[in-house]
C-alpha cells in the first residue's frame, strides 16, 4: 500500500475521511517520476490536508512542491487504518488494505502479533457479511489462485472494447476497477504511463493481483466489498467493472455503489451477463435460448453447491464439449438443429483448452449470477443521473458520463 491510497480510502461503514494510519512495517523501492501532485485532499506522506487558503482578491500562491516521488517509493506492508467516526479498524496485510469484516479469520497470525496496536472500538458484523458474501469470496478465491491462465493482449482488447477507451489515451486519469480478481485488467495499465488505477476484489485473489502488479507503483489493490466500498465518493475519472456486478447479491445495488465514485465529468463502464432470451431472437435461436437457459440454470442449482475441487475436475468435460460446440455453431443451420442437444449445456468455446476449463468453472461456480437486458441496464444509468449513455457493442455493455 502506498501512502497515496489514504487520499482515496474512506471508512466503508460511515464514509469518514481520512482514516488514521498506524504504520507497522514498510519497504523502500525505486522512486518513480511523478508529475504534479496526485493527491487531491490529503497528503498522507506529510500527514496534512491539501488546503490552500488565500485572500479573496489575491491570486492563490503557488503550492510548494510535494515529495510525491518519495511517497510512491515507500510501500506500507503492515499497518492498521483507524476510523475516528465509527471506530472501525482495518488492517494492511502484505501491502493490501483489508476491509472485509472477517479479515481476522483469514489472517489470525497478524491480529495476534499486533494485538496491542488495535483499539477495538467496534465489533464488525461478521455473520451478516459471511451470509451474503462468503460463498462468492471462496469461489473466486479458488478460481483465481488455482487457474493461472491469462492472455495480456486478449485482456487489453477486452478492456478497451468494454470501456470505449483507446491505447495511449489513459494518461493523467485515475481509474477504479470493481472486482479486479487476480488483476488481469490492472495489467493493462503497465502499458499506459501516466495513468493510475485502484482495483478492489472481495476474495484472496487480491494477493495474486498485488504480487503480479507490484512493480508498478501506480497500480493499487484493495480487498473489500463492492456493496460497501471503502473509497471516497466522486473521486475517479473512470470507474469500470467487467463481468463482475452480476456476481453480487444485487447487480442494481452494486452499480449504484460504484456509480457514486465517479467524479463530475467522469465516466463509468460496465459489462454484465445478458438474459437468455430477448425479443430480437426468433425461430430456432429463440427456442434454443429458452431451452438452454432452463438446462443451464438447472445445472447451476447443483454445481453451486459442489466442493470447488470436485467442480474443477468435472469442468474438464468442457474441454472436448466446448470444442465440439464451437464447430457446431459454425456449421449450416441443418447441422445446428441436428446437434442442438449438445448446445444446451453452456460451455466455454474459447480456442484454448485451458481457457475453456477456466471459463466453464467461472460460469458454474459462483453463488450469484444475475442476467439483464440492455433496456434494463440503460435505465440504471438514467436513474443515476448519467448522460451520454452508450450500449453499443457486446451485450450487455454500457457506458455513461456524470455531468460536469
Amino acid at each position: 500500500m502506498k501512502h497515496r491510497l489514504r487520499d482515496l480510502l474512506a471508512c466503508p461503514e460511515c464514509a469518514a475521511f481520512p482514516l488514521e494510519l498506524t504504520v507497522l512495517a514498510t519497504e523502500s523501492g525505486p522512486r518513480p517520476e511523478v508529475s504534479g501532485t496526485r493527491c487531491a485532499q490529503y497528503c498522507s506522506y506529510q500527514s496534512e490536508p491539501l488546503v490552500c487558503v488565500s485572500a479573496p482578491t489575491a491570486p492563490a500562491p503557488a503550492a510548494p512542491p510535494r515529495p510525491c516521488s518519495e511517497c510512491y517509493g515507500v510501500e506500507i506492508t503492515e499497518a492498521i487504518l483507524h476510523c475516528t467516526g465509527c471506530g472501525g479498524e482495518y488492517p494492511v496485510i502484505g501491502g493490501i488494505p483489508r476491509f472485509n469484516p472477517d479479515a481476522s479469520s483469514e489472517h489470525p497470525e497478524f491480529f495476534h502479533r499486533h494485538a496491542a496496536a488495535f483499539r477495538r472500538k467496534r465489533e464488525a458484523d461478521v455473520a451478516a457479511f459471511q451470509s451474503l458474501h462468503q460463498e462468492t469470496k471462496k469461489s473466486f478465491g479458488f478460481q483465481w489462485l488455482r487457474y493461472r491462465v491469462t492472455d495480456h493482449q486478449e485482456n487489453r482488447d477486452h478492456f478497451f472494447r468494454r470501456t470505449a477507451t483507446k491505447p495511449g489515451s489513459l494518461s493523467g486519469q485515475l481509474f477504479f476497477e470493481a472486482g479486479c480478481g487476480m488483476g488481469r485488467y490492472l495489467k493493462v495499465f503497465t502499458d499506459e504511463p501516466g495513468a493510475e488505477v485502484v482495483g478492489l476484489d472481495l476474495s484472496l485473489a487480491v494477493n495474486r493481483a498485488y504480487s503480479e502488479n507490484r512493480a508498478n507503483p501506480f497500480i493499487h489493490v484493495v480487498q473489500g466489498n463492492i456493496m460497501q466500498l471503502p473509497l471516497r465518493r466522486e473521486t475517479f475519472d473512470h470507474v469500470y467493472s467487467i463481468g463482475v456486478l452480476h456476481h453480487t447479491p444485487s447487480t442494481r445495488q452494486a452499480f449504484h455503489c460504484i456509480a457514486k465514485l465517479v467524479k463530475p465529468g467522469g465516466r463509468i463502464s460496465i459489462w454484465v451477463y445478458h438474459v437468455w432470451y430477448f425479443p430480437a431472437l426468433t425461430g430456432f435461436k429463440a427456442t434454443h435460448a429458452k431451452l438452454k437457459g432452463i438446462v443451464t440454470d438447472t445445472l447451476r442449482i447443483f454445481t453451486t453447491r459442489m466442493p470447488h475441487r470436485l467442480l474443477h475436475y468435472l469442468c474438464y468435460g468442457a474441454i472436448p464439449l466446448g470444442w465440439a460446440q464451437a464447430r457446431i455453431w459454425k456449421s449450416p443451420m441443418p447441422v445446428k438443429i441436428l446437434f442442438s442437444p449438445l448446445l444446451l449445456v453452456h460451455c466455454a468455446i474459447h480456442e484454448k483448452p485451458e481457457v475453456r476449463l477456466l471459463d466453464t468453472f467461472d460460469w458454474y461456480s459462483p453463488r450469484y449470477q444475475w442476467k439483464h437486458s440492455v433496456p434494463e441496464v440503460e435505465g440504471w444509468f438514467r436513474e443515476e443521473g448519467l448522460v451520454d449513455i452508450d450500449t453499443s457493442g457486446f451485450e450487455v455493455s454500457a457506458r455513461g458520463r456524470r455531468p460536469a
